[in-house]
């Protein structure tokens, strides 16, 4: 049996790589399972050489696989990937052929120990695939995507939409000042422009810097790497214009009195499927989105201890991978799943954008907002200095908030149970819910 990270397997006293080629890969790849001896009785030396294989190999199928593409960008796609596979960086032939000896020989040293594929592998190379035609501003988000196809493989039709919008409404305002020349052609002459037009609109219009500096980054970021990409010299013209912000990036935590007594029990004319997210964020501190996004079978209640699996599924990408988690469901929290998982249509879980905008409608118009500046988003920070008042270890506190913990892990790390000592002290309880006579006790003697 072959290890499931790693793929390796053990025959006798050595270890071999072997790993079964995904059906995604099988119109390119005739072989059932890809084989190779690892030459090493070593099981630690056997994961990394297996590692370093596995990394080649998923790299040649991406490669084969957009070979077979009609589009240019894919097909150097292909090429750039091979490359890096094979331990150097894509050139085009003109550079391959200034390169010092010791790298020409070495690349072609490296030709000569593959025996198919060749032309594929020549141009990786020794930089063969065909040039990409001009790309214009207007064509930032298609080429960049094309780049991210495999960080955005994982994620829903309305994910996909959220995270294209802030693009595409960025090259639409820079579209509104500049003209919509190749990406070579872009100067920092016209980035300023685009901020001088920033600073009017948000004179005039009172408006914030940091949406003038959300255009600005993601539009540099798309300019970078697509020039790194294509090989397109080019200057970053967005260097040094984001606009400073005199007001710090504040955030405004409900207080817990606020939430218990005002908040909670001002949600009865709320719709149910938003009601039930609230109540589970108040009492977890995990993000909306998340919640929202889950489906029901997550939510796991016929358990010892009650809790929601946060973890990605087939339309569903996490934020980070740290977020992947498990949280026990106590007090508002095991309401709110039970009615969530109760729902027969839930409109927030392919629209989990919307889910916000519903809410904070919802707080405003019931005068349910401790100040003008206070979101749903802000229960999760009324969790998480929950959590700091309580002295809560660093680690435990990343395992319920799904935030990275800076230094290495060691063991299995927190249990439910040791988690739900916490989160039942951090739990809201809606008049009608029994509080365990426990917490009392432990709030009490806090």
């Amino acid at each position: 049996m072959a290890d499931y990270k790693t793929y390796i397997e053990k025959k006798g006293d050595w270890y071999h790589y072997r790993r079964k080629v995904p059906a995604e890969f099988q119109d390119i790849d005739p072989r059932k399972y890809v084989k190779k001896a690892l030459k090493t009785r070593d099981r630690a030396e056997a994961r990394a050489r297996a590692l370093e294989i596995d990394r080649q190999v998923m790299a040649q199928w991406s490669a084969l696989k957009n070979e077979k593409s009609s589009d240019p960008v894919e097909r150097r796609k292909a090429a750039v990937d091979l490359a890096n596979a094979h331990g150097f960086d894509y050139r085009p032939f003109p550079e391959v052929m200034n390169l010092p000896t010791a790298e020409f020989v070495a690349r072609a040293a490296k030709l000569g120990e593959i025996s198919s594929n060749t032309k594929l592998n020549f141009e990786a190379l020794f930089g063969g695939a065909t040039p990409t035609t001009e790309i214009k501003t207007s064509a930032l988000l298609d080429e960049f995507e094309k780049l991210r196809k495999a960080e955005l493989s994982g994620k829903s039709d309305d994910q996909l939409r959220v995270w294209r919008n802030p693009r595409k409404k960025a090259i639409a305002n820079w579209l509104k000042v500049n003209p919509d020349l190749p990406v070579d052609q872009v100067t920092q002459f016209h980035a300023l422009d685009f901020r001088d037009w920033w600073l009017e609109r948000i004179e005039t219009e009172g408006l914030k810097y940091g949406s003038a500096n959300k255009d600005i980054v993601h539009l540099g970021k798309m300019h970078r790497e697509i020039c790194k990409f294509h090989r397109i010299p080019s200057v970053n013209p967005f260097s040094g214009t984001l606009l400073q912000d005199d007001e710090k990036n504040e955030q405004f935590p409900f207080s817990r009195e606020w939430v218990q007594d005002r908040l909670l029990p001002g949600l009865a004319g709320m719709n149910d499927e938003a009601r039930a997210i609230v109540l589970i964020v108040a009492s977890t501190g995990a993000r909306p989105s998340e919640i929202a996004r889950l489906p029901k079978d997550r939510f796991i209640l016929d358990s010892d201890i009650p809790h929601v699996l946060i973890e990605p599924t087939d339309k569903n990408k996490l934020k980070t991978k740290y977020s992947k988690r498990s949280i026990p469901l106590c007090g508002t929290a095991l309401l709110g799943a039970e009615m969530l998982i109760s729902l027969k249509q839930r409109k927030y879980f392919e629209k989990s954008s919307t889910l916000s905008a519903t809410v904070n409608k919802y707080l405003a118009q019931n005068g349910l907002k401790e100040t003008e500046k206070h979101t749903l988003y802000s229960l999760r920070h009324t969790f998480q200095d929950g959590l700091t008042a309580l002295d809560v270890p660093d680690r435990m506190q990343t395992e319920i908030m799904g935030h990275k913990f800076d230094r290495p892990l060691y063991g299995t790390g927190p249990t439910l149970e040791h988690k739900k000592r916490i989160v039942d002290q951090l739990a809201f309880f809606l008049p009608g819910q029994t509080r365990p006579a426990s917490i009392t006790d432990e709030r009490q003697s806090a």
